[in-house]
C-alpha cells in the first residue's frame, strides 16, 4: 500500500477551502497539526495568491477569499433564480444560429427544454428576444439585467400566434 502525505501547504489550503469562519495561525495549526511557525511562514504566500484575506491587523485574523459566491438574479417563482451570465450565453447562441425550436436550442446550450423555455419567456417579457418568421432573434441586450422582474406567462405562444398571421410585435 502506497501512502502519501500532504505537504503543510496542501493541509492548510485544504483547511481554508472548507472553513467558512474567521481564523488565525493558531487555529490553523490546531486543526491541521501544522506547526504555528510553518503556518505563519505560509500566510504571506496565501495572502499574495488571494486564497485568504486579512480582515484584522492586531491580532491578525483571516478569512477565506470568495467564501460567499454571490449569484445575482431575480426570482420568478419558487426555487428559480435567473442568472444574467446564463441569459447572455443563451443570447449568444441565438445570435449564432437560426433556431425555430426550443429543443434545438436546449441541445446546443446543454440545458433542459424547460430551462430554455423559462429563460426565453423571461427574455421575451422584457423585450430582449422576439420571434420573427418562427425564428428566435435577439432584439437588444439593453434590458438583460432586468431578467425575471416581470415575466409575462404565455408570451411565447402569443408570439407564435402573431407569426401565424404574418405579424410580429412592435417594440420601442
Amino acid at each position: 500500500m502506497i501512502e502519501e502525505t500532504m505537504t503543510d501547504k496542501e493541509l492548510i489550503l485544504n483547511f481554508i477551502s472548507q472553513y467558512d469562519r474567521l481564523f488565525n495561525a493558531d487555529l490553523i495549526s490546531k486543526l491541521t497539526s501544522v506547526s504555528v511557525e510553518a503556518t505563519e511562514e505560509l500566510l504571506p504566500e496565501l495572502l499574495q495568491s488571494q486564497a485568504i484575506k486579512q480582515i484584522e491587523d492586531n491580532p491578525p485574523i483571516y478569512v477565506r477569499a470568495n467564501r460567499f459566491q454571490a449569484r445575482i438574479g431575480y426570482q420568478h417563482y419558487k426555487g428559480w433564480t435567473f442568472s444574467i451570465a446564463d441569459a447572455h450565453r443563451l443570447l449568444d447562441i441565438l445570435e449564432q444560429g437560426r433556431y425555430k425550436s426550443i429543443r434545438d436550442i436546449a441541445q446546443v446550450i446543454g440545458k433542459s427544454r424547460q430551462w430554455v423555455y423559462i429563460y426565453l419567456e423571461a427574455l421575451a417579457s422584457i423585450e430582449v428576444v422576439d420571434l420573427r418568421q418562427y425564428i428566435y432573434v435577439v432584439i437588444s441586450r439593453q434590458n438583460v439585467p432586468k431578467i425575471g422582474r416581470k415575466v409575462q406567462k404565455g408570451i411565447l405562444g402569443q408570439l407564435r400566434n402573431l407569426n401565424r398571421i404574418g405579424c410580429y410585435r412592435l417594440l420601442e
